[in-house]
């Protein structure tokens, strides 16, 4: 499933896609499951909602803007987070993204 479908007269239709958000915890390489772009192989991640084919920022942007800025919000807050634990010494478990 690509999310593009060529009509009767030869231009392309950009049909809706259904994407979910996963934590990706396996370290991958894959392409998108769309464009064949890299994908970032860490955290949580856009997927194809029927499948576990990761889909990338660009391709999430276009088929679902709202989830792409959801992930963007949680990076920024565990990005925040994490400097207030290097400023207050504060040793933390997770992983650096």
């Amino acid at each position: 499933m690509t999310g593009k479908e060529t009509n009767k007269t030869g231009s392309e239709n950009i049909q809706p896609t259904d994407l979910v958000i996963r934590v990706n915890t396996v370290l991958t390489n894959d392409p998108c499951a769309l464009c064949g772009s890299p994908t970032d192989p860490t955290g949580i991640d856009l997927y194809l909602a029927d499948s576990p084919a990761l889909v990338c920022h660009n391709c999430g942007l276009f088929h679902a803007p709202a989830l792409v800025r959801l992930l963007d919000l949680a990076s920024a807050a565990n990005t925040f987070v994490r400097s207030e634990y290097e400023m207050f010494g504060v040793q933390s478990d997770e992983k650096p993204v």
